[in-house]
């Protein structure tokens, strides 16, 4: 077999796929590493079943793998993220030679791999971060990619990433985004599943008040397809898979199956790692916060059941009309959205990387969990404006939340009414509102408790913006001689808020 053109490490689930996805796009030899024989021998099953033989091989020692590969080597990593990549690099590194490069292509905290682009960069070589989407199937037939790291290494290895993307829907495109350098695939793609987070709770929402209304499944389940139509702005993959998940019947007795999932939802950190990066950076990303939220309430199961015998459940079912629980999903997934491009784009300003939004909403037009209808409307406003601040300043996409904005009030309020917990459509609303707001008259009263109990200063509307006050507020009220003042300053107090 001839030298292989790239090689991937890992060939569990994914890392099988996307070798078989080289090796059928790029139609040069891949080869494959896994500690585990057997992984690789599934794998070249794979392969021959799909008429692959000739184009894969499998290696369980690295150096064999290694000296399987064609100079400068190109590696692929599909392994755990944390330990096992830097134990995986550790012995790579001593393999490798300077030109080489290697993508992770696993979700990583990006300043992991800024620290592994750093370490490798002073052997001469290349280490580059890559964000995957679209599962296994996305794996082997097309996933979205997002991808960052030194330039020169992406010059390399862009040829057979671009050639195994999803291909977008409208123009053919493949959904890959150079993102900039350093960490800024990851980032990406971090924040690409913070939005999947929101995304996913606002459906979930939707199910829940359409069951508590008095749907069936199989009627919940064709207001979905609706959704899915064409030119439907809900259009979208989560979409799609959940009007197919709320048909599927358990084996044993014809029932939906979805009605015996337990009502726990996992996590594996990227959620978190968005909504903490977007309050270290003053990003506020209320969606992608009560959809985190929401896995955490879920995941106490027992406090819960205590506390509806306690406490009592709704009684009553909340009545709305399924447009307005369409405008309710629009623009809250809207809101979603620009919470997560706002991050971005106050990420690229702090590190400094070359991060253009158009690319990033091409990259996910197709392949990913999250792509959507929404999203060409969402590219349009982010490439026609040059100075672009928000999404929901678009002159197009104002137009949609000005005309659907009354629906999805109504909507919430017959949840809240009702009891039923609507977190991340409620937040959405209040993230809408609060946005645009001239003058925030909770704002206003926080910075003044603040100086009256902390002395944390404030700023005048009547002064230049930049200049700081005090005031001595309780000593100015005690001026005022209030009938019910007790003059009781022993309330506890302090400079920590």
């Amino acid at each position: 077999m001839a030298a292989a053109s790239i090689g991937v490490v890992g060939l569990g689930v994914m890392g099988s796929s996307l070798s078989l996805n080289l090796a059928e796009k790029t139609r040069e030899v891949v080869a494959g590493f896994d500690l585990s024989a057997e992984k690789g021998a599934a794998t070249e099953a794979r392969a021959a079943t799909e008429g692959l033989a000739e184009l894969f091989a499998s290696y369980s020692e690295l150096g064999r793998f290694v000296g399987a590969l064609a100079v400068p080597r190109r590696i692929v990593l599909l392994v755990p993220a944390g330990p096992p990549v830097d134990a995986c690099l550790r012995d790579l590194g001593e393999l490798l030679e300077p030109g080489d490069v290697v993508v992770d292509g696993g979700n990583e905290w990006y300043e992991n791999t800024e620290r592994r682009e750093r370490e490798l960069a002073a052997k001469g070589i290349h280490y580059m971060g890559c964000g995957i989407s679209g599962g296994a199937e996305g794996a082997r037939h097309g996933p979205a990619l997002m991808v960052g790291g030194p330039r020169d290494a992406w010059d390399l290895v862009s040829g057979p990433l671009v050639s195994i993307a999803a291909k977008a829907p409208t123009d053919g495109k493949p959904c890959v985004s150079y993102c900039g350098k350093g960490g800024a695939g990851n980032y990406v793609k971090m924040v690409h599943n913070g939005i999947e987070y929101g995304d996913m709770q606002l459906i979930g929402e939707a199910y829940a008040l359409l069951r508590a209304s008095g749907r069936s499944n199989e009627n919940i389940s064709a207001l979905f397809r609706r959704w899915n139509a064409v030119d439907h702005p809900l259009r979208s993959f989560l979409i799609e898979i959940t009007a197919k998940i709320l048909v599927v019947e358990d084996d044993d007795d014809g029932s939906p199956l979805v009605d015996r999932v337990l009502d726990r939802t996992g996590s594996k950190g990227t959620g978190k790692w968005t909504v903490k990066d977007a309050a270290d950076l003053g990003v506020p990303a209320p969606t992608v916060s009560a959809a985190l939220e929401a896995r955490y309430v879920s995941s106490l199961k027992d406090l819960r059941l205590k506390a509806s015998e306690i406490l009592g459940t709704p009684k009553t079912a909340p009545s709305f009309t399924d447009i307005q629980l369409e405008d309710a999903l629009v623009c809250s997934k809207i809101c979603s959205y620009a919470q997560g491009l706002a991050l971005l784009e106050a990420a690229a300003t702090k590190h400094g990387w070359d991060l253009r939004l158009a690319d990033v909403l091409e990259g996910w037009r197709g392949g990913c969990i999250i792509r959507a209808n929404l999203l060409v409307d969402f590219h349009a406003a982010v490439a026609n404006d040059p100075d672009f601040d928000n999404l929901l300043l678009a002159p197009e996409i104002a137009a949609i939340l000005e005309a659907r904005h009354l629906g999805w009030r109504a909507l919430v309020s017959a949840a809240i009414t009702n009891g039923v917990p609507v977190p991340a459509m409620a937040n959405s609303l209040a993230y809408y509102d609060a946005l645009r707001s001239p003058r925030l008259l909770s704002a206003a009263l926080t910075q003044a408790q603040r100086d009256c109990f902390g002395g944390h200063t404030y700023n005048r509307t009547d002064e230049a913006p930049t200049l700081a006050f005090t005031s001595d507020w309780l000593a100015l009220a005690a001026k005022k001689q209030l009938p019910d003042d007790d003059d009781d300053d022993d309330h506890g107090g302090g400079a920590s808020a």
